[in-house]
């Protein structure tokens, strides 16, 4: 399916099959968009599986008893890193499939997406770690293991994030008539 935006980047081709049927096809005119500078596939891989592991990390500081999970200011920045690491994990998993030439498309989803996305990311988990300690001056003798497992798995997912959006600054796309 292509969205309305794209809808310019092609054309509808007709043919006729051996059975006589009218087929149509869309077929991509858009010019050719690549990667300055080429991203060698070891960064690709490496972009790509930092961002799954964010999502291993964000799932897994859900998961234990903790009393910063009862604290607003501590939660809602942490749970609001879902939608950045989305559109951080789909712009590398799109760098991650990319080989030379790309259409229009895939080049907008990787250079709009994984900057900003690492960016938010960032800032969102540096948050939660920050009101993490916070809360650990005020209230730490109600901090229970979980808590730590919390703030540790809250700050590699600000550190990743911070790789990726180091690595990702240097990507830039263009178009090749």
């Amino acid at each position: 399916m292509i969205s309305k935006k794209y809808l310019n980047d092609y054309r509808v081709e007709k043919t006729i099959d051996e059975n006589g049927r009218v087929k149509s096809e869309a077929v991509y005119i858009g010019g050719d968009f690549f990667i300055t500078p080429p991203v060698t596939k070891g960064n690709k891989r490496l972009v790509f599986s930092l961002s799954v592991f964010l999502w291993v990390a964000f799932i897994a500081a859900m998961l234990p008893v903790s009393y910063t999970g009862a604290v607003s200011y501590i939660m809602l920045p942490f749970i609001c890193n879902m939608l950045p690491m989305y559109f951080l994990t789909n712009a590398a998993f799109w760098l991650f499939r990319e080989n030379g030439a790309m259409k229009r498309e895939q080049a907008e989803k990787i250079e709009k997406r994984l900057t900003p996305g690492s960016f938010f990311t960032l800032v969102l988990s540096g948050a939660a770690f920050l009101g993490i300690a916070i809360t650990a001056i005020f209230s730490f003798g109600s901090y229970v293991p979980g808590d730590f497992i919390f703030a540790a798995l809250s700050l590699a997912v600000c550190a990743v994030s911070t790789v990726v959006f180091v690595k990702s600054r240097k990507i830039k796309v263009v178009m090749k008539i």
